[in-house]
């Protein structure tokens, strides 16, 4: 009874109400049959019989009573569990008193109370422990306990219902009594009912335990099984019909040959003789499916029998395929990658060599991209990555490798075709390209492309050196003008070593003691008046000699050297100037790149409070390019310099990015009109009405205009009468080692001819 009272935890929702009417009826039949053995096994004066009609009604008691106990006791609870032993130990006693209406022969007298509620007593806790026990997960206690504690309760309460009762002979009633071999049978029969109905359920719980939990382990696995006998599927689980996409029930599969459901990709057959696992595709189904199966032999249902099993790997070679382009691809562009790049290359340098042919790299930067970073963010940055590989793609051939190997870099193998003609073509495709998709009158966003060739074997014999020769020609592409196509010669590479070796002499410069500060005059454009200087940068090489700016400056800004190289000159200058008179200022170049630092301005306080200088006294330079690589930034740094007592001038205006925007949203204390300007104003009439303009616009604003470049009498004269305040140029003045600077004193314009 216990044992299928488990089975009721145990099994589905839907089978619980059969297996706890099998608990019932076992439970139930078991007590019948021991109390009724018990009756026969009495011996009085006088041979008993048994009224059938209510012996089979006790019979039903006892099964109906065990069940409503156990369905008290299946709630799990403690007033559950009382409740069940109350109803047990009435059913037990209800059954024993109407076994006892059916003795024919012998009335039940008087009763000894006392007794009989002891027994109820003692059965209600044994019941109790039982079910208790039942639920214990001491696996000893919970199998053997509850049976003994029932048992115990049983025969306690028949016996003592026995012994409390006295009998009287029923003279009405002629008793006919079964002889002892009549009782033997009949004892027999009643156990062997009760026996072959408990094991009968203990088989039923196994039977079923067994089957139920294999069914359901199967149809839990991952993979699809199917039992196959003489090349016919005799069972299977759901997973397998879902595997093989058969379109219909699981149960209508049953009889099928699984040589019309797979097709193995090694030729042979499904149930073929094969060690391992082999790979397959579906015969009807999905050809993108990919699966993998194995056979195994083993005893079914007394039979050798062959199982099936089927794994679907689509998702897992789907996956892997994803990971492999991952690792293999620029995830941004869907372009190949450096790694894909570089197995490429080599394979296409292999297949040329063997075939004498050429190949083309291609080494392409964009223009102007950052400015599209810093102004319009990275989400736009991206997009236009994504526009310019779309532009590659639709380029180049399928046979071509495109891949993008940095930020904005890009690179190209070009084969299967006659080089440099190929490669001209190509890059000249890409350039009308751009232009179509980039058109910067209706495109904010618009960027350029250079791009640098290299040829197969002209230029290399290897995937390094073909890049290295291509990343040359870009450089000479970029420096050149940008928006070209360069292709390698051996100059460049000569001129890249010189400049690479400028580069490192630069960086050693300052610890060398080569760099030195000239200063220039600042004059009042009207009497030639200083009131200032200029610190200007120069170079000398002990072997290069004298190095032009314009050479060595650029340089610096490339690599990084001008940081040191700018604060070096800006406590030169101010050291210097300290020892001026105090209305001479000092006027610094500051660089872009120098403006990218975050600590600059603290670098710039610094220098002031090591040389004494006064911040009002020095002016720094700085072009409108600055404004744009992180304007948030770049102002909050001017206004704290300004905020400092700095004063900061707007060099080169007229040119490049000039906005009267930055006029209108930062005080600037100075406009310098470009030198260009001034060169052109005698010929021009354009470029001196320019002149004019800017210096009627800083009168209007108030704020000083200096005019650089004046060369001549004329120019001085030109720039005075349009209302420019100072002045800047060899007319006044050439660069030098000031030592009129240190007294102070004021420059004629008489001298300053003679000195011009």
């Amino acid at each position: 009874m216990f044992l299928l009272l488990r089975r009721v935890d145990e099994c589905a929702e839907a089978r619980k109400p059969l297996w706890l009417i099998a608990a019932a009826s076992v439970g139930g039949l078991g007590i019948w049959a021991t109390h009724f053995v018990a009756m026969l096994a009495y011996h009085g004066s006088i041979a008993v019989n048994f009224d059938w009609l209510v012996t089979g009604l006790s019979a039903l008691v006892a099964v109906g009573g065990v069940l409503e106990s156990l369905r008290l006791a299946s709630r799990k609870s403690l007033v559950g569990s009382i409740l069940a032993a109350v109803v047990l130990a009435g059913t037990v006693a209800a059954m024993h008193f109407l076994g006892m209406m059916a003795m024919q022969g012998l009335t039940r007298q008087e009763y000894d109370f006392s007794m009989l509620i002891g027994a109820a007593v003692f059965a209600v806790g044994a019941f109790w422990l039982a079910y208790v026990g039942q639920r214990s997960g001491i696996r000893g206690l919970r199998q053997v306990a509850p049976g003994l504690l029932v048992s115990a309760g049983i025969v306690v309460l028949h016996f003592s219902d026995m012994a409390a009762s006295s009998f009287v002979v029923d003279a009405t009633v002629s008793a006919h009594g079964a002889d002892d071999a009549s009782r033997i049978w009949l004892v027999g029969a009643i156990c062997a009912i009760a026996a072959i109905s408990a094991c009968g359920s203990v088989a039923a719980v196994v039977l079923d335990r067994y089957l139920t939990d294999l069914r359901g382990m199967t149809e839990a696995y991952i993979e699809g099984v199917a039992i196959v006998r003489d090349n016919r599927i005799i069972d299977l689980n759901a997973r397998f019909r879902d595997i093989v996409a058969f379109d219909g029930a699981v149960s209508a599969m049953t009889g099928m040959d699984p040589e019309k459901l797979l097709l193995p990709v090694d030729g042979q057959k499904v149930l073929g003789n094969r060690e391992g696992i082999a790979e397959a595709t579906l015969v009807n189904g999905p050809q993108e499916r990919s699966l993998e199966f194995a056979v195994r032999t083993v005893e079914y249902r007394g039979r050798p029998t062959q199982v099936l099993a089927v794994r679907d790997l689509t998702a897992t070679r789907q996956a892997q395929r994803q990971i492999e382009h991952l690792a293999n691809h620029d995830p941004l562009t869907g372009l190949a990658n450096r790694t894909l790049l570089n197995l490429r290359l080599e394979r296409a340098i292999s297949v040329a060599g063997r075939a004498d042919a050429s190949l083309a790299v291609m080494a392409l930067d964009l223009d102007r991209f950052k400015a599209v970073n810093d102004l319009f963010g990275h989400s736009a940055g991206d997009q236009v990555l994504r526009t310019v590989a779309a532009i590659l793609r639709e380029c180049t051939n399928d046979v071509d490798t495109v891949a993008r190997i940095g930020g904005d870099e890009f690179i190209i193998v070009q084969v299967g075709q006659s080089q440099p003609k190929a490669a001209e073509q190509l890059a000249k495709n890409i350039q009308r390209a751009f232009k179509r998709d980039f058109n910067p009158h209706t495109n904010p966003m618009s960027v350029g492309v250079s791009i640098g060739v290299a040829l197969y074997p002209d230029d290399g014999d290897n995937g390094d050196a073909l890049r290295h020769c291509a990343d040359i020609a870009l450089y000479r592409a970029k420096s050149t003008g940008r928006g070209i196509t360069a292709s390698y010669s051996t100059e460049m590479d000569q001129e890249l070593r010189e400049r690479r070796r400028m580069e490192a002499e630069l960086r050693q410069a300052i610890r060398r003691k080569q760099l030195r500060t000239a200063f220039q005059p600042l004059v009042r454009a009207e009497t030639g008046a200083v009131v200032g200087y200029e610190a200007l940068l120069r170079w000398h090489h002990p072997e290069l000699g004298e190095v032009p700016p314009s050479v060595f400056i650029p340089i610096a800004e490339e690599s990084g050297a001008i940081n040191t190289m700018g604060e070096w000159v800006l406590r030169s200058a101010c050291r210097a100037a300290a020892q001026w008179r105090e209305e001479l200022s000092v006027a610094v170049n500051v660089s872009a790149v120098q403006f990218r630092r975050r600590n600059f301005a603290d670098r710039v306080f610094a220098v002031l409070e090591e040389t004494g200088l006064a911040a009002h006294r020095l002016e720094l330079e700085i072009t409108e390019s600055v404004l744009l690589q992180d304007e948030a930034l770049s102002r909050e740094m001017l206004h704290a310099l300004k905020a400092h007592g700095v004063r900061i001038v707007i060099d080169d205006f007229g040119t490049g990015y000039s906005s009267l925007s930055n006029l209108r949203t930062f005080q600037f204390d100075k406009i310098k009109i470009d030198r260009s300007f001034i060169a052109a104003m005698s010929e021009d009439k354009h470029a001196r009405a320019i002149v004019r303009s800017i210096a009627d616009l800083g009168r209007n604003i108030n704020v000083p205009v200096l005019a650089e470049g004046v060369e001549s009498k004329e120019q001085q004269d030109m720039i005075a009468a349009d209302g420019c305040t100072h002045a800047q140029g060899y007319f006044f003045g050439r660069p030098s080692e000031v030592t009129e600077a240190q007294a102070g004193n004021v420059v004629s314009l008489d001298s300053a001819k003679r000195r011009a």
